[in-house]
């Protein structure tokens, strides 16, 4: 695999940006695809450069020119108006698979989410679940990884940034739904380590041990960052509620009030996550391990 290109498509972002990290430090070829080229100057050193649009066509396909493998985690779940998810992610992708399969690109390893469903509650879960469905038909070979809830956002921009700044932990209605977690660079390893496997054509599910409640993580981020314990529950009712109301004018604060519903009312637990975390060697961390790693 070190002697073959890979291409990262939104490698600037929050997962991309550790998996470009993670490819350059293992001594693969590199190909950083982003929109913003100034975003991309950090990695020019070690990386080649794309500052490629999904929409832009021709541009794309040359970016695919050359390369082996793709990963994808290009998405823009917080835009708005003409760059929001449900408008341009899917067309983007597809536009990705055409690419690809111009430029006979080996396979498309896509970052997808435990959880995505065609009628799933939160737009952004049904987008990537088109996405999928628009990568199988292409003919691309691919991979779907689906991984459960990043703990850097749940624990690090949601709670211990609530905490940080104002004292107070926000929790999503009473707070006892059970949902796993895994840390963004536990994510990155399982990406790393399918683009070194024959896997084609599967759906790859990663998580890591810990099934625990909002009501727990706040706790060990409250003891960490030796907080008074004050909390915040944001009712199910208001979430049910406000997202149609405020939609027209706030989409992104609706799309956050309805991944607050879904947080708050669907047990996600994933008993099985051993499964995936054996079969690519990959030894994700638990929540403790990662709050007490906490700056």
């Amino acid at each position: 695999m070190n002697e073959s290109r890979v291409l990262v498509v939104g490698a600037t972002g929050q997962l991309g940006g550790v998996i470009t990290r993670k490819l350059i430090a293992s001594g693969v070829r590199v190909r950083a695809l982003a929109r913003n080229r100034e975003a991309l100057a950090s990695l020019a050193s070690a990386a080649e450069i794309a500052a490629v649009d999904l929409r832009d066509v021709p541009k794309l396909t040359e970016a695919c020119r050359g390369v082996d493998q793709i990963v994808a985690t290009a998405n823009n779940n917080m835009g708005k108006g003409p760059t929001s998810p449900t408008r341009i992610d899917l067309s983007g992708y597809q536009n990705l698979c055409a690419a690809a399969r111009n430029t006979s690109v080996r396979r498309l390893i896509y970052v997808s989410y435990r959880g995505v469903a065609q009628d799933a509650p939160v737009d952004i879960f049904r987008v990537k679940w088109y996405i999928e469905d628009a990568i199988r038909r292409s003919g691309v070979p691919c991979v779907m990884l689906r991984p459960t809830a990043f703990m850097d956002v749940w624990i690090d921009q949601i709670l211990a940034k609530g905490i940080r700044e104002k004292g107070v932990a926000t929790i999503f209605g009473d707070g006892n739904t059970v949902a796993n977690y895994i840390a963004v660079d536990d994510v990155a390893e399982f990406a790393v380590k399918i683009l070194e496997r024959d896997v084609v054509d599967e759906v790859v599910e990663a998580g890591g041990p810990s099934n625990v409640s909002q009501n727990h993580l706040a706790t060990l981020v409250e003891r960490r960052l030796k907080s008074s314990g004050k909390r915040r529950h944001v009712p199910v009712a208001a979430m049910r509620l406000l997202p149609p109301i405020v939609r027209p004018f706030n989409e992104v604060a609706a799309r956050l009030m309805t991944l607050g519903l879904y947080s708050a009312t669907e047990s996600t637990p994933f008993p099985g996550w051993q499964v995936s975390a054996d079969r690519f060697g990959v030894a994700p961390r638990t929540v403790e391990t990662y709050v007490a790693q906490m700056t």
